[in-house]
């Protein structure tokens, strides 16, 4: 699928925004990739600039690019309840409701959390360390999570929190997600979680533009080739300024903006849009996703 958003490459935005004002496989298969060394790439742009004013970023200007599509819902037809957002087209339910969690959300009662109308849940698999080491980590409940999670009817994904700097470290990270997942099945995708990471150092601070966009991209290539469907979660700092989305237009987004409808400009099949919910049989907050299905082909 799909269509997705794509807007300058690190560079030329943060350029443009000063200007207009304005952030498993085995170990073996993962070493025989052959990647070239990340450059920044020439994209090729409609010349019209569009202000936004982000709920995080504040006011921006984006320069639009060729034959990326555009964000068309309409924040018109958003409705909420006490609890969820929902989403509608010409009168009829266009999306799906959901959860991500981790081993931060404790033990979860996962018919309790079905009671309540979640129809599918993003489930942290696994992660690498941002210290200087980069150690691969499991999430101890994530198989837990997924297994229980399905027993209660909710369709299940991952996401990987990552801090690969380079593409060979980004596979070995996507086949270790094959490995975490063993037989599980997913009806949801492999979302690739790379951040910047903020008030704290990281081993992904020297991380240019151009080796980000590679990681994505080489996570996301083996994550497919392992037989899942690839993600890429990110809110909009990363989306705007850190990735050449361009090089990503066939990959879904998963966007995470805390308002009270998204802001983003081009195309994207989920939106993380709380981080404050609560929801019976989840012990505390948690995170709240719709998932809009006139775009998405998962369940």
């Amino acid at each position: 699928m799909k269509k997705l958003i794509c807007l300058l490459s690190a560079a030329a935005l943060l350029c443009s925004a000063l200007l207009c004002g304005c952030s498993s496989g085995e170990t073996s298969q993962a070493e025989s990739v052959t990647y070239a060394s990340a450059t920044d790439t020439t994209v090729t742009t409609t010349g019209e600039k569009i202000h936004i004013n982000d709920s995080t970023l504040g006011e921006i200007w984006i320069t639009v690019l060729e034959d990326v599509p555009v964000n068309t819902l309409d924040n018109s037809a958003f409705t909420a309840d006490s609890t969820f957002k929902y989403y509608s087209e010409n009168g009829k339910a266009a999306s799906k409701e959901g959860v991500d969690v981790s081993s931060y959300n404790g033990e979860i009662d996962w018919e309790k959390v079905a009671d309540c109308g979640v129809d599918f849940a993003m489930i942290r698999i696994g992660g690498r360390g941002y210290g200087d080491d980069g150690e691969l980590y499991a999430d101890e409940t994530a198989v837990e999570n997924l297994t229980e999670a399905k027993k209660a009817g909710i369709d299940v994904g991952v996401y990987f929190f990552s801090q690969a700097i380079t593409a060979e470290e980004a596979v070995e990270e996507a086949d270790y997600v094959q490995t975490l997942l063993g037989d599980i099945k997913l009806d949801y995708p492999v979302a690739y979680d790379w951040e910047i990471i903020k008030d704290d150092e990281a081993r992904t601070d020297g991380v240019s533009a151009a080796q980000a966009t590679q990681c994505a991209r080489a996570f996301c290539d083996r994550v497919a080739s392992n037989g899942y469907t690839p993600m890429i979660y990110s809110p909009s700092q990363e989306l705007y300024f850190k990735y050449d989305l361009q090089q990503l237009s066939d990959i879904d987004i998963w966007y995470c903006e805390y308002a009270d409808t998204p802001t983003f400009y081009n195309q994207f099949s989920m939106w993380q849009y709380s981080s404050t919910a609560t929801v019976d049989g989840i012990d505390g907050e948690t995170d709240l996703n719709i998932c809009f299905t006139s775009i998405a082909d998962y369940d």
